[in-house]
C-alpha cells in the first residue's frame, strides 16, 4: 500500500522511523522527554527543545538529547520562548536547515495553573494561553509550513490533557487552553490533511508527573481514586502512542484525540 508520506511498507517496518527528521518541543517536561527518547528508540533523528530560556528546562532538555545521542542518532538541543511566534519561527527554521527537513513535530508545553476562576490575573489567564495554546500554534505553523514546503506530508503529534475535553474547578485557564489545543488539531487536520501532513492529539489523564497530584495511593488520592484502573499514568506510557502517530502505520489517522488517562474520560 502506497501512502502520500513515502513510500510501501507494512507490518512492524511502517513503526520504524530511521531517517524521520523528528523536532520535540517541550522535551524538558517528562511526557515530551517520553516522546523524544521513544522515537529516537524507533530510529529517528531527534531535535529537543525548551520552551523558554529558563536555565533549569534548558538543562533538562540538553540532558534528553544525551540520552538520544547515546542511542546513535544525530541529535540536539535548542531552545526558544514558544510565546513569540516569530522566535518559534526562526528557530524552526534553523532546526529545519540542519537536518535537511522536519518530518515529525511533537508539541508538548506544560503550564499548568490551579486557581479559582475569579482569582485568576489578566497575566495569569494571559500567560497560561500563551504558553500552552499560542506556544502549540506557533510551532505547527512554523513546522506545517517546513512540511508543507518539503511536498511529502508530515505528522504533527500535540501532547495535550483530557481537561481539552472535560472540566474541573479551579482551572478554567489551563482547561481553555486545553481544549483549544484539540479543536486546533482539528482544525489543522482538515486543511494540511490535502497535503500528506496528519495533525493528532494525545490527552493525557492524571499522570505521576501532573500538577499536585500528591499520594499516588488511591486509597489517600481521591483524584486517582476515579481513575477506573486505580493509578496515575506514567510518562513512558505516552512514548509508544507518539510513536505510532509519527509512523507510516498510522497514515489514515488525523484530527483524532487519543487518551491516555485509564478510562478516566468515560467517568468524569
Amino acid at each position: 500500500m502506497k501512502t502520500e508520506w513515502g513510500g510501501v511498507r507494512s507490518g512492524l517496518d511502517a513503526f520504524d522511523l530511521t531517517g524521520k527528521r523528528a523536532l520535540v518541543i517541550g522535551a524538558g517536561n517528562p511526557a515530551g522527554r517520553a516522546a523524544a527518547l521513544a522515537l529516537g528508540e524507533a530510529g529517528a533523528d531527534v531535535v529537543v527543545c525548551a520552551t523558554s530560556t529558563d536555565g533549569d528546562e534548558v538543562m533538562a532538555v540538553k540532558r534528553v538529547q544525551q540520552e538520544i545521542a547515546k542511542m546513535g542518532r544525530r541529535s540536539s538541543s535548542v531552545a526558544c520562548d514558544v510565546t513569540l511566534g516569530t522566535g518559534v519561527q526562526v528557530t524552526v527554521r534553523q532546526v529545519a536547515k540542519d537536518l535537511g527537513g522536519i518530518d515529525v513535530l511533537v508539541n508538548a508545553p506544560k503550564l499548568f495553573l490551579g486557581k479559582a476562576a475569579d482569582a485568576i490575573t489578566d497575566v495569569e489567564w494571559s500567560r497560561v494561553l500563551q504558553v500552552n495554546l499560542f506556544g502549540t500554534f506557533h510551532a505547527c505553523r512554523a513546522v506545517g509550513k517546513e512540511m508543507l514546503k518539503q511536498g511529502g506530508g508530515g505528522r504533527i503529534v500535540n501532547v495535550a490533557s483530557v481537561l481539552g475535553e472535560r472540566a474541573i474547578a479551579n482551572a478554567a485557564a489551563y482547561c481553555a487552553a486545553e481544549a483549544g489545543i484539540l479543536n486546533l488539531t482539528r482544525a489543522l487536520a482538515v486543511e494540511w490533511g490535502p497535503r500528506g501532513v496528519t495533525v493528532n492529539a494525545i490527552a493525557q489523564g492524571w499522570m505521576e508527573h501532573s500538577a499536585a497530584i500528591g499520594d499516588l495511593d488511591p486509597a489517600a488520592n481521591q483524584t486517582v481514586r476515579f481513575v477506573p484502573m486505580k493509578r496515575a499514568g506514567a510518562a513512558d506510557e505516552i512514548g509508544p502512542l507518539v510513536v505510532y502517530l509519527a509512523s507510516d502505520a498510522s497514515g489514515y489517522i488525523s484530527g483524532q484525540t487519543l487518551f491516555v488517562d485509564g478510562g478516566l474520560s468515560t467517568h468524569l
